[in-house]
Order: C-alpha cells, then structure tokens, then sequence
C-alpha cells in the first residue's frame, strides 16, 4: 500500500491559520466559534505485506477528544463552498496485540463541513500529527522483533476520513465517521513497514454557539481563471535518510539540492504543478556486502526527475501530491517512478516553508524540507 505522507507535527505551531487566504478577495465576514467534542474508534489494521503477518486479526480500539474551530461566515464559504473546522484531536490507542502495544497521538485537523438540510452535514476530514508508541521494534525482546510496522517510540501520524453529522438539540451533535490511519517514519530507521489501520468513529460534538450552519447561496464566479501561472524555487535538505544494500550495513545520512517549479491555480481549492527537482546524495557500496546484486547498476551522485500532479490549496497550507519519472541513472532498486508528497505553509505572499516524502512504490524513500521562493 502506498505510503501517504503529510508527516507534518511541526506545523502545529501554525494553529488554526489554515482559512487565512493569502489574497485579495478573501476577508473574513465573521468569527469562527469553538467546538468541542468526545469521539471513540474500533476498527482493525490492514495486512499490508507478509513481514506484518504477525498483527493480523489486530482490531484498534480508541477514544479522544477534540478542541477546534468552526467557521460559517459568507467569506470562507464563497472561497470553498463549505465551513471549514480546524483544530487539534488528542487520541489514545490500544491495539488488542502485544506485538504493537499502545499509541498516544496529537494530531492537527482540517474538516470542511457541507450542510445538507436543517438537521444533516456531510464532512470529510485530514489530520496530521505526531503519535507515541510503548512497544516498537526491539531486537532484545522475543515479542517486540516481531512489530516489523515500527521502529522508533515516536513517529509521524496521519489520518483521513469522511462521515456524517446528525443534529441531536441546539448545542449536541453525533457524527459518524470512517477513518484510514497510518503511522511511520519515512525509512529513519528501520524496520519501517508503516502500520495502516481502518476504524468505524462516533464522536459526540458539542457547540457553544449553537450547531446550526447558516444557509448560504454560493457565488458562481471564477476568479482563479484571471490567474498566471506561478513559478517558484526551491531548495531541500534531508538531514537523514533510509537503509541502503541487501545487508543494511549502510545508512545514508543526508541528501541536498533544488528544484524549480510550476503552478497554477484551476479551481477554489485546487491547483496543477509540474516541475524538475535535482539532488546530490550520499550512496556507497554496502560495506558489509560491497558485491550485493542491488549494487550492480552504479550511478551518478546526482539524481533529478521531472513531475507533475495536484495540490490542495487550503489557505495558508498547500498539499500536494506528485508522480516523477528520473531522468539520470539510478539505483536499481529504485523504480522508474516515484511520487511524493508534500505540505507547505505560505509565510507571506512570497516565501513558503514545508517538507516532502519521496517514496517508490509502497517503500518511503526519504523526508526531506523544503524553503521555497515564489517569482
């Protein structure tokens, strides 16, 4: 199963910023109002490749709470068609499994809100955050060699998901919601399969405010088609990457370089980009294995591909998600193709920060971060 990244903890420090577009027809027309709310989770974890056989039969148990903000002024629902919630969910999970032990996660939502009559909403949401886990891979213990899905006690959380709220009274909400989970670490260490699990939630929402959302016509003008398209620059830096050759004797500890970029903006919340991205890395032979198969294709220091693909512009955050194809010799157990993904956060109307994941196929490559200058 392909690794889905968004590995984003550190942007938490950007709380409830996300509805701050950075244009001129976007200004805030009301306050958003505070929502709180209780939620529970049982599901069970996808099998996803035989080293994880050992979990299976897993069924995750959680249950959490939520503190977050909602908006329902005419400004932000001319921009995307919905009330956006934002805000952060603090969960517990157990597992039903002593190989993978137990899981704490805070994690940073964003959940655009559709009403569909007086008493029903549809919402979808995406969370991204940080978990910590009692029980990862350890080679001392008889149990724990057997979590091949984790190795390191903290590690990148990710979460996506649809669902339904039902009005209950004035202030009470239920929603009902399906969730896909994903925990891993990029290939910092490993052993790294990823751990990916589905539950079935129900959250209890409370709203001070009152939860009815207002009812709004949507405006049906285009301003996005008036736009050029947008060229950036940027660099990236990968402080420490993966396990490399059949014996993973070698660790490689860094990868730098640029890219260059463009984009353009095709809808409220959507965006194309294609572009060249150009790396040094630090690959050697194994020094445990130096004739190992895997090194057979030797290649040059510097890797570049192009790519091309879709982002999610949603206010001050941009999410994308790519294909690329290498354009320079390559490892051979590298594919052809990668994809990557990637968030970034505008800091003004010219400078973004943010990170990528590049992965081939199910298997993470690396977590670089990126500083990028919009032309």
């Amino acid at each position: 199963m392909n690794k889905l990244i968004t590995l984003a903890f550190l942007f938490l420090f950007f709380y409830m910023q996300s509805n701050a577009q950075l244009t001129d027809e976007y200004k805030k027309s009301a306050p958003s109002s505070w929502v709180y709310a209780l939620r529970s989770d049982y599901g069970s974890v996808i099998v996803h490749s035989p080293s994880v056989k050992p979990i299976a039969g897993a069924k995750p148990f959680g249950f959490g709470f939520e503190i977050s903000k909602q908006a329902t002024d005419s400004a932000t629902y001319h921009l995307c068609s919905a009330f956006p919630r934002v805000g952060f969910q603090f969960e517990y999970f157990h597992y039903g499994t002593p190989i993978l032990g137990n899981t704490g996660t805070i994690s940073y939502f964003i959940q655009p809100v559709y009403r569909l009559n007086n008493r029903i909403n549809f919402f979808y949401r995406g969370a991204f955050g940080l978990c910590y886990s009692d029980n990862p891979f350890n080679p001392n213990s008889p149990i724990d060699t057997l979590n091949q899905n984790f190795s390191l006690r903290y590690n990148p959380y990710l979460q996506v998901g649809a669902g339904f709220g039902f009005k209950v009274s004035k202030h009470f909400s239920l929603d009902v919601s399906g969730t896909f989970d994903h925990i891993s670490n990029g290939n910092i260490k490993r052993p790294n399969r990823g751990l990916n699990w589905t539950t079935a939630s129900l959250a209890l929402v409370y709203k001070p405010d009152g939860n009815d959302l207002p009812r709004l016509r949507r405006v049906h003008d285009k301003f996005w088609k008036s736009r050029s398209w947008e060229y950036r620059t940027g660099a990236l830096y990968v402080f420490k990457q993966d396990y490399a050759g059949t014996s993973m004797g070698y660790q490689r500890m860094f990868a730098a370089g640029g890219f260059v970029e463009a984009a353009k903006q095709i809808g409220r919340i959507h965006g194309i980009v294609t572009g060249l991205q150009v790396f040094h890395n630090e690959f050697k032979d194994d020094p445990q294995n130096p004739d190992a198969p895997v090194w057979k294709n030797k290649h040059s220091s510097v890797l570049a591909g192009i790519y091309g693909g879709h982002e999610f512009l949603m206010g001050r955050f941009i999410f994308s998600q790519v294909i690329g194809l290498y354009v320079t010799p390559h490892p051979n157990f590298y594919t052809n193709l990668f994809h990557q993904h990637s968030l970034r956060y505008l800091i003004d109307k010219k400078w973004q920060i943010g990170f990528a994941l590049r992965a081939h196929q199910s298997d993470a490559d690396f977590i670089c971060w990126n500083v990028i200058c919009k032309w």
